[in-house]
C-alpha cells in the first residue's frame, strides 16, 4: 500500500481546531471522535516560557518605556513575530484514506503514533494545542505551537520568539527559500510519519502534486492555501529581515550611547588630571633644579663647622644625614612627578582612541538607520502591493520571477560549463 503524505503550514485558527464554531465541511455528528491532545491557553504558556526572562531584561533597562509588561501583548501589537505557528498533517486523501474507511481508521492510528513523539523532537517549539480531526472528510492533524529560543546573546530577551532560531537550534540551517529552515523542518517531519508508516506497512508515496484525486472544491481550497501561505512566508521573511535590522539598529545606538559615556568619562578624567599636573608641574619644575643641583656631592654645599665647634660630630652626625634625606624626598617627588605624567599620556590616548571608535559608530549607526527606513519603505509597498492584487495574482507574479531567476541561473551555468570546454 502507498499513500502520499501532506504537511504545511496553518491559519492557525484555533476556535475552528477546538470547534467553538461548525464549519460547512465539518459532520457535527462525529466530532465527538476527535482527539485533544493538548489544548492549553497560549498566554499561560507565554507566561511560562517568557516571564523570568522579561524579569531578566527589565532589570538591565535605564529607561522605563523600553520595559515589557507582558510579552504576548508586545508581541500582539508589535508585530514583530507572529504569536504562534501552526502544522496541518495528513495522510492521503478523501478517496484512499476516508474518515469513515478502514483506512480511515487506520490513518487516525498512524498519526496519533506520530502525534507521541512531536514534543520530544521538537523541544523548542512548545506545543500548545493538538488536535486529531476525524469529523471532515480526511483524518488530520492540526498542531500549534510557540518557537522560542533560549541563551540568545542578541538584542531583548534571552528567551524569547523566533521561529528562525528555534528550527535553527534543532539543527534546520537556512538556505535558498525553497530550502529555507522551515521548509527542511517540514520536510523532516514528513519523514518521521513516513517511518510510522512504514513499520505499519505504508510505503511513503512521493510525488511531486496529487491533485489528481483531490475534487475541483478541495483542488480550489489548497492552492487559494498555497498561496496564502507563500505570502505569509514571503511577508514573514520581510518582517524577519526588518525584525534584524531593528535589532542592529539598537545595538549599534547601545553601543554609540555606550561610547559617549566612556569619552566622557575620559574627558572628565583627562580634565581633572590635567588641572592636577598644571597646579604641580612649577613646584615639580623647581624639584627637580633642586634636586639636580644638590644631589651631586652634599659635602660642598654644607656649611663648614665653627672655629670653635667639633666640625666632624657637626658634618656626619647632623648635617649629612640631615642633607641625604632631603635628597631622597626630593628624587622620589621627581619620580612621581614622572608618573604623574605618563599616567596623563595614556589617558590622552584612550581619550583619542575613543573618539575615534566613536565616529566610527556614529557612521555605522547613520547606515544602519538608511538601511531600516529602505526596509520600511519597502515593506508598506510590499502591503499596498499584496492588497491591491490580491493573493492569487502575487502568487502568479511570484512563480513568474522564479521561473525567471532558474532561467537566468541556467543560462549562468551552461555559459561557465561553455568557456571551460572551451
Amino acid at each position: 500500500m502507498k499513500r502520499t503524505i501532506s504537511a504545511m503550514r496553518g491559519p492557525g485558527s484555533l476556535n475552528h481546531n477546538r470547534r467553538s464554531f461548525t464549519a460547512e465541511n465539518v459532520d457535527p455528528k462525529r466530532s465527538s471522535l476527535n482527539v485533544v491532545y493538548r489544548d492549553e491557553p497560549i498566554q499561560k504558556v507565554y507566561h511560562e516560557l517568557f516571564d523570568e526572562a522579561v524579569k531578566r531584561y527589565n532589570a538591565k533597562q535605564k529607561r522605563k518605556d523600553r520595559c515589557i509588561t507582558d510579552y504576548y501583548e508586545h508581541l500582539r501589537t508589535g508585530k514583530q513575530e507572529k504569536l504562534f505557528h501552526e502544522l496541518i498533517v495528513q495522510i492521503g486523501n478523501k478517496d484512499d484514506m476516508g474518515v469513515l474507511t478502514e483506512n480511515g481508521a487506520l490513518a487516525k492510528e498512524l498519526l496519533d503514533e506520530y502525534m507521541q513523539g512531536f514534543q520530544e523532537r521538537n523541544p523548542t517549539l512548545r506545543v500548545f494545542g493538538a488536535f486529531l480531526h476525524m469529523d471532515e472528510a480526511t483524518p488530520h492533524l492540526h498542531i500549534d505551537f510557540v518557537p522560542y529560543v533560549s541563551g540568545w546573546k542578541g538584542k531583548g530577551l534571552d528567551t524569547k520568539v523566533s521561529l528562525k532560531q528555534a528550527l535553527k537550534a534543532l539543527g534546520f540551517a537556512g538556505g535558498s527559500k525553497r530550502e529555507s529552515e522551515l521548509n527542511q523542518w517540514i520536510n523532516a517531519e514528513k519523514e518521521q510519519l513516513a517511518a510510522v508508516m512504514e513499520r505499519h506497512g505504508i510505503e511513503w508515496e512521493q510525488k511531486g502534486t496529487h491533485e489528481e484525486h483531490l475534487s475541483v472544491l478541495d483542488f480550489k481550497k489548497q492552492e487559494r492555501s498555497k498561496e496564502v501561505a507563500a505570502l505569509e512566508a514571503a511577508k514573514q521573511e520581510c518582517q524577519t529581515d526588518l525584525t534584524e535590522m531593528q535589532e542592529q539598529l539598537e545595538t549599534a545606538q547601545t553601543a554609540v550611547e555606550a561610547a559617549e559615556q566612556r569619552v566622557q568619562k575620559a574627558e572628565l578624567t583627562y580634565q581633572k588630571q590635567r588641572r592636577e599636573l598644571n597646579k604641580l608641574a612649577p613646584i615639580m619644575e623647581g624639584l627637580e633644579n633642586l634636586s639636580t643641583q644638590y644631589s651631586q656631592r652634599p659635602e660642598e654645599w654644607v656649611p663648614e663647622a665653627a672655629t670653635f665647634e667639633t666640625a666632624k660630630s657637626y658634618r656626619e652626625k647632623k648635617a649629612m644625614p640631615l642633607i641625604q634625606k632631603l635628597v631622597k624626598v626630593l628624587f622620589a617627588l621627581h619620580r612621581k612627578y614622572w608618573e604623574v605624567k605618563d599616567e596623563r599620556d595614556k589617558y590622552q590616548y584612550f581619550y583619542q582612541d575613543e573618539k575615534k571608535a566613536t565616529h566610527h559608530l556614529s557612521q555605522r549607526l547613520k547606515e544602519v538607520e538608511a538601511e531600516n527606513s529602505q526596509l520600511y519603505a519597502m515593506k508598506r509597498d510590499f502591503r499596498r502591493v499584496w492588497n491591491y492584487f490580491g493573493a492569487e495574482k502575487m502568487q502568479q507574479v511570484i512563480g513568474l520571477m522564479r521561473e525567471r531567476e532558474q532561467t537566468a541561473d541556467r543560462s549562468q551555468k551552461k555559459n561557465r560549463q561553455n568557456n571551460v570546454e572551451l
